[in-house]
């Protein structure tokens, strides 16, 4: 029997409310801000840093203003996928790139490559790519660390900056992660991606899609860290003995998710982990440096991130003279996945209210 176009409105609408309310996502945008993407996560343009390859991915207009997103862990530069159409179809020009050790960029064995100083370089390396002096900024996870800290070491480059999730945080008074053994014992996975690199490695690699099902989750009111983030190393193993039960709250599809795995299965895990692991050695190269940072900056902290709350913001406008926080409703850590629409609406308003000050030296170098 054909449907009429009334059962087929029906259909539609019952569909998208069982999306909604299960958090199912389509891949669907607001019609306002474009509902295909354009930018090929399978053609990267290679530019070199410090001698290795690094893979930009570039969309939108050669003469747009210019806009750097940044990932995160454990995430590529696909991870904007639900981002760029938004930003690509307001005029902008947008790069988005895998970070040294992750997806299709080289990744060099050793710690001391993944220090702050060096993932900072590489960004500078991209702007320099475009042929532009200045850029504005978008990171998310690690990519806001690597963001806010490039607001300090390349403030004539940085025109304006946005925060999904990670804040700007005072030098800590100790090493952080005595901090963590001491909150959540020895198993914190800060910890364990220290003292067990090669062997959490090889575990996560063992089977990878099994690894992303568990972590590209949305979290809800009420849950606690430790169930999901605190011992990353632990829940996987537990998850995988358990024969790998059915896990709620899925932010993305299984197409997408295969795009994470394929690229980790190149790229090995070891990369992303050594981030963490210079956790102490960043935490000394930081000591007795500036940590204000006066550059017009956007924090956008989901309502339910278990890892980074809204309330871990709190001390940011002491350290930062022009910002503007803003909470993602009904959202977990994966903020670009788990509510996309609010996400590009917020960045979007900020971006065509914020414009870059003349008196900024990011300006005067432009």
């Amino acid at each position: 029997m054909a449907l009429s176009n009334d059962m087929f409105r029906n259909i539609q609408a019952k569909l998208t409310e069982f999306s909604r309310k299960n958090r199912v996502k389509t891949g669907v945008f607001d019609l306002n801000l474009g509902q295909t993407h354009k930018m090929n996560f399978s053609k990267p343009d290679f530019i070199k840093s410090d001698g290795y390859n690094i893979a930009t991915y570039r969309d939108g207009p050669e003469d747009g203003p210019l806009l750097i997103l940044i990932h995160g862990w454990p995430e590529i530069a696909y991870s904007w996928k639900t981002t760029v159409p938004a930003l690509t179809g307001a005029g902008y020009r947008v790069i988005t790139y895998d970070l040294r050790g992750f997806g299709r960029s080289d990744a060099p064995h050793g710690i001391e490559h993944y220090a702050i100083t060096q993932m900072v370089a590489d960004l500078d390396k991209v702007i320099e790519a475009q042929g532009r002096r200045t850029a504005t900024l978008i990171g998310h996870d690690w990519g806001g660390i690597i963001m806010w800290q490039a607001g300090l070491m390349l403030a004539h480059r940085i025109e304006r900056l946005i925060s999904i999730c990670t804040p700007h945080v005072k030098h800590a008074p100790v090493d952080p992660l005595k901090i963590f053994r001491k909150r959540y014992g020895k198993d914190h996975y800060f910890l364990e991606f220290r003292d067990r690199p090669e062997e959490i490695a090889a575990l996560f690699a063992s089977n990878p899609d099994a690894f992303f099902r568990l972590m590209f989750r949305t979290t809800r009111p009420g849950q606690k860290m430790e169930d999901n983030f605190t011992h990353i190393p632990k829940n996987f193993l537990d998850y995988l003995l358990a024969g790998e039960p059915k896990l709620l709250g899925a932010v993305m599809s299984e197409k997408d998710r295969t795009e994470y795995t394929r690229a980790y299965e190149k790229s090995g895990f070891h990369g992303g982990m050594s981030l963490y692991r210079n956790t102490t050695q960043n935490w000394e190269l930081a000591r007795g440096l500036p940590e204000k940072i006066d550059i017009p900056s956007l924090m956008l902290s989901p309502e339910n991130d278990l890892i980074l709350p809204p309330q871990t913001t709190d001390h940011m406008p002491a350290i930062m003279k022009n910002l503007t926080r803003q909470t993602v409703p009904d959202c977990g850590h994966w903020a670009m996945w788990d509510n996309p629409n609010f996400i590009n609406k917020a960045i979007l308003n900020w971006l065509t209210k914020t414009p870059i000050q003349k008196n900024s030296l990011a300006s005067l170098c432009g």
